[in-house]
């Protein structure tokens, strides 16, 4: 019972942090405000989160295992090679943060972060390990982890400067991939045009409200969440 009744608040403290900074932006959320939203008070709250750090941390993991779920969930990603489905998974993010001004806020802010990112890159990591994306192919596996390592930082960089560049969250997704291919796994120019046009046919067939409600209620009653 005390295990459930901890969660249950975790649950509401993820979602109230989740809520403000969406509003607010990280930087201009504390932690009072966190436990005024949550009706707790603010000893009570770091009992829970000592540091306002670990709470945006499992802000970003959930943000991201939804979005992972989404992503396998589309139409036409089990019919398409693992690089088409890396390219919906970055469309995905750079879609969401583009056509949504509070999560915008969140996913900047992740990019300019070198810790986020190096969070950001590994979780993206773990995504391919756990699907298995890429059993089976002749790949260095230590060239595909300082691909994804570059590809974040350079798609991260591109995302919070893409009014600067014009960027559309598919071209965003195509350099990222592009870059991977050929510059770390030393794929084809032919294997690389397939992979962004399987792409898109993957992008296509996603329902895009579906992600967003998806992330809206990430953190209500029997959704699993990361904590």
């Amino acid at each position: 019972m005390a295990r459930r009744k901890n969660m249950k608040r975790r649950r509401i403290i993820l979602g109230n942090t989740f809520y403000l900074i969406r509003e607010n932006g990280m930087d201009n959320v504390s932690l009072q405000m966190i436990a005024e939203k949550s009706h707790i008070s603010k000893s009570l709250l770091q009992s829970y989160y000592p540091h306002k750090s670990k709470l945006t941390s499992d802000i970003v993991h959930n943000l991201f295992n939804t979005l992972a779920e989404q992503v396998n969930s589309y139409d036409e990603v089990n019919r398409t090679n693992p690089y088409a489905r890396t390219k919906a998974f970055i469309y995905t993010i750079a879609s969401l943060g583009m056509n949504d001004e509070g999560l915008d806020r969140i996913i900047s802010e992740v990019f300019i972060s070198n810790a986020s990112l190096d969070n950001w890159g590994s979780m993206l990591n773990n995504w391919l390990q756990v699907n298995h994306l890429f059993d089976g192919l002749n790949i260095d596996e230590n060239e595909l982890r300082l691909g994804i390592a570059f590809i974040t930082k350079g798609a991260g960089r591109l995302y919070y400067e893409r009014k600067r560049y014009q960027f559309t969250a598919e071209e965003l997704a195509d350099y990222a991939t592009s870059a991977l291919m050929f510059s770390f796994l030393h794929c084809s120019t032919k294997e690389i045009d397939r992979t962004l046009k399987d792409g898109h046919n993957i992008i296509e067939s996603a329902d895009m409200n579906s992600v967003h409600h998806a992330i809206d209620t990430m953190f209500d009653e029997g959704k699993e969440i990361f904590s």
